[in-house]
């Protein structure tokens, strides 16, 4: 009896080792669709919380929000796409809209606020999973709600409500600039209020190529060139793809292997369909202010490649006459900190509030006119 199970153990231990070092290496390397769920962790399975709806982000609990989407014919998959989108304003407009009108969301004619609007606007990039309904995101958009900044949130092709299309970096970054175009086109030529493109995780790289290759971008789309943000803000940003997927931590379980980087990792340098060099992208915009926040506790992209970044932009910066302020703000380990919930981080609001004085945005309004 003893003997089988020793014998049924060992043999399940060699099956494992043998996935381990042959078949899991071998389907890694040819298997364009793991590589990409690597990169795009899209599956709608895994989503949560599941059957959203999203046309009412109130029951998403979203508190002052209206959800629209944005349509356009993407040059990158030469298909129609719609861009699933929410608007929420600001904590400075809850009184208007629940005490004087009695409003739980937002009424799409409100859109005339965003043209009115001289508070600070937020374009959210989010990260590689799930939708813009996801817990972590809800808590963020609190913060920036704090702050009495208005809000656009969006998913990608693939994600959430927009178009079931396999999503790619030319895709994705397509998918930022038209929102970003719809942005721009919704505010007052005249007496623009600051516009900050926030990415979170594989967002930054997002948003670093977007405001990287802004001119270009649009061109491809036929549309004027858009003028750069006010600023760009990293939420748990990797200086490049390929080092993030060495310091994952699946890789771990692989990285001792000898073949380790022919298979795992170059697969990703070799790939026609994203390479997220953010580091490359952001030493083509020095005159860019940009916010670096990581949390030292991260355990999913390392702190150490936003040290990294920082340094790159940093040199890149050294001599350029023009430099923008490039600040990189670290949270100690031990106050519960990791990858999706810097929105909790207690300083947080003051340190986006010195940055945007220190690059010369006001303070937003604390009671903007509705009427």
């Amino acid at each position: 009896m003893i003997g089988t199970i020793l014998m049924t153990g060992a043999s399940v231990t060699a099956s494992l080792f043998v996935v381990q070092v042959a078949v899991l290496p071998l389907v890694f390397k040819y298997s364009k669709c793991v590589q990409r769920k690597m990169v795009f962790s899209n599956c709608s399975t895994l989503n949560y919380p599941r059957n959203l709806d999203y046309e009412n982000p109130a029951s998403c609990n979203v508190i002052g929000g209206r959800n629209f989407s944005i349509q356009f014919t993407s040059k990158a998959d030469q298909c129609p796409i719609k861009i699933g989108v929410w608007h929420i304003v600001p904590c400075c407009l809850f009184r208007d809209m629940f005490v004087i009108r009695d409003y739980t969301t937002i009424d799409p004619t409100l859109q005339i606020q965003l043209q009115r609007t001289r508070n600070p606007i937020v374009l959210y990039c989010h990260g590689n999973s799930n939708h813009r309904a996801s817990p972590h995101r809800l808590q963020m958009y609190k913060v920036f709600q704090r702050l009495n900044f208005h809000v656009i949130t969006f998913d990608y092709r693939g994600y959430g409500d927009s178009t079931p299309v396999r999503p790619t970096e030319r895709g994705v970054v397509e998918d930022a600039l038209c929102v970003y175009a719809w942005l721009i086109d919704s505010l007052d030529p005249e007496n623009r209020p600051p516009v900050i493109i926030w990415g979170h995780s594989l967002g930054t790289a997002i948003a670093s190529n977007l405001v990287a290759n802004m001119a270009r971008l649009c061109e491809e789309q036929g549309v004027p060139v858009l003028p750069q943000p006010a600023a760009l803000v990293l939420e748990a940003p990797f200086n490049n793809l390929m080092e993030e997927i060495e310091k994952h931590p699946f890789s771990k379980l692989v990285s001792w292997l000898p073949y380790y980087k022919e298979t795992f990792v170059k697969p990703f340098n070799d790939s026609s369909e994203y390479s997220f060099t953010t580091d490359q992208y952001l030493t083509a915009v020095p005159a860019l202010p940009i916010l670096i926040l990581h949390a030292k506790g991260d355990k999913v992209v390392p702190y150490e490649l936003s040290v990294k970044l920082h340094e790159t932009l940093e040199k890149s910066r050294a001599q350029h006459p023009r430099a923008a302020p490039l600040v990189l703000q670290s949270f100690e380990r031990g106050c519960g900190l990791g990858h999706n919930n810097l929105c909790a981080a207690p300083a947080l609001d003051n340190i986006v509030r010195n940055f945007l004085t220190k690059i010369g945005v006001p303070p937003p309004q604390t009671n903007e006119n509705t009427h």
